[in-house]
């Protein structure tokens, strides 16, 4: 996949904490337009106290980093637990699907997420060629890592997912 600067991207929880644990967030957060939930900007800050320094997150610098931290109502997540009642995500990442499903199918928007039920709900959805992994981000800027990134953020667990997907 081609990215260009300023490319809307929405990251979840887990992207964010990677990002910043390997050293790419400012790199990534500088050169696409990131978007995130208000419920993730949350989840970032909770579980801080077990968490190893160089995955401690300034809340105020994350914000200033974001293009857009959306809102979503209950009445959003209401309509959304109607539509596909069977969907199980994490609160974060459900917010995430339910912001994402705001945006029309005209928006060029990205999903990075590595949370599994999170890429088989963009399968039913249809967005399954929106979702990029945090490695493939990375590489197509050339940043450095200060550590490896984990298994699910790589472009090869993406892939393998999306093939078992598509193949059901």
């Amino acid at each position: 996949m081609t990215f260009r600067p300023g490319q809307r991207v929405i990251v979840d929880t887990n992207v964010i904490i990677e990002a910043h644990r390997t050293g790419c967030w400012n790199t990534i957060a500088n050169y696409f337009a990131i978007e995130t939930v208000e419920k993730v900007i949350e989840e970032t800050q909770t579980g801080a106290q077990n968490r190893s320094p160089e995955t401690l997150i300034n809340e105020l610098v994350l914000r200033a980093s974001m293009r857009h931290v959306a809102m979503v109502t209950d009445e959003m997540r209401a309509k959304f637990h109607e539509s596909f009642p069977l969907a199980v995500l994490d609160p974060g990442e459900r917010d995430l699907i339910v912001y994402a499903g705001t945006l029309t199918t005209a928006d060029t928007w990205l999903l990075n997420s590595p949370d599994m039920a999170a890429v088989r709900h963009a399968h039913v959805r249809g967005w399954l060629d929106r979702v990029v992994s945090l490695e493939a981000m990375n590489r197509q800027l050339k940043g450095r890592l200060s550590a490896g990134l984990r298994e699910n953020y790589s472009e090869q667990w993406l892939s393998i997912r999306r093939t078992r997907l598509i193949l059901g």
